[in-house]
């Protein structure tokens, strides 16, 4: 939402701001105003009736002068400033010789009359209902209420607004706690495109750690098959990859033991089983562990291997 749009929705049509003749001998234009005379307002669209606690209203000794709310649109300092029940909250400082300070002075000397827009964010918000009364700027007020406390003036501006009888100075634009339906909606747009966005990036990471994974099993897969001597199939390779990382890193960890166990030749005259460095696997190379006298055939041994994997790999997918 533009900042514009923004400050039109919270603006409080208040009164006029005087800019000063020049004078000899000075270079700056200087402009006053009450910025807010302590009293209820009744004629704002958003809040219904409103009223700033001048005892806590918080003000910095120089804060800037914009043009519009616009950072970009220095037009002038805020240099003094006093706050009591009897004037309200009454500025007054220094226009720029910049484009913006010129605009205002030009305008002002030409007869437009230019209204001030006073940014307060209250620290807290207090509803007053309509059987309640509550004591603000010295006088008693009934509810239904609104009541600013602790309102922090961060800048001033200068704008074309309307004005209103109860005093010769400003409009404020604020940030309420509360929101109305169209703020809302907007809010909740916003959300719903930020999770889409994060939901998008999520899912692209996903990809790129689904990839990671998938090639560094197959690194594992062709690292085995080196170390075994033999070369898989495409059948035990897809195999492979879909078992769990444990499953498979015991899974190769027994090939590698039972194929080193397979290699070893018995003492002369003797027949002995390969052992299983794992005995809980003894199952799945029953039907070829044992060893005969004489050198295996390298290919008698792929058999083997080939046959131990497939039995683990099924019985993991299994699990």
């Amino acid at each position: 939402m533009p900042v514009e749009e923004t400050q039109d929705k919270y603006c409080f049509r208040l009164g006029d701001l005087n800019v000063n003749q020049a004078e000899d001998g000075k270079k700056k234009r200087t402009f006053s105003g009450v910025a807010y005379s302590g009293e209820v307002i009744t004629d704002h669209w958003y809040w219904d009736r409103i009223i700033f606690d001048l005892d806590s209203m918080q003000i910095k000794e120089r804060i800037p002068a914009l043009l519009d709310h616009s950072p970009r649109q220095r037009a002038g300092v805020i240099n003094e400033h006093s706050i009591n029940h009897q004037q309200g909250l009454v500025v007054s400082g220094d226009l720029m010789s910049n484009e913006f300070g010129t605009e205002v002075a030009q305008d002002s000397d030409d007869g437009f009359p230019w209204q001030m827009s006073v940014r307060i964010e209250p620290s807290s918000v207090e509803e007053i209902q309509a059987d309640a009364s509550v004591t603000v700027n010295g006088k008693v007020h009934q509810g239904p209420i609104t009541v600013f406390r602790g309102g922090r003036i961060r800048e001033v501006s200068f704008c074309a607004l309307g004005a209103d009888d109860n005093t010769n100075a400003v409009a404020a634009s604020h940030n309420p706690t509360q929101s109305s339906k169209e703020d809302t909606d907007v809010d909740l747009e916003q959300a719903k495109a930020k999770i889409q966005e994060q939901e998008k990036t999520i899912s692209g990471l996903q990809d790129q750690l689904n990839k990671f994974a998938a090639d560094k099993r197959n690194s594992a897969i062709d690292a085995l098959a080196k170390d075994l001597g033999k070369e898989f199939t495409a059948e035990e390779k897809t195999k492979f990859s879909a078992m769990p990382d444990d499953a498979f890193d015991l899974m190769a960890a027994t090939l590698k033991q039972f194929a080193a166990s397979t290699q070893q030749q018995p003492p002369a005259g003797q027949h002995q089983q390969a052992p299983l460095a794992n005995p809980a696997f003894a199952h799945l190379f029953t039907h070829q562990a044992s060893a005969q006298s004489g050198t295996q055939s390298s290919g008698n041994q792929e058999h083997q291997l080939s046959a131990g994997a497939k039995a683990f790999a099924a019985q993991q997918k299994g699990k």
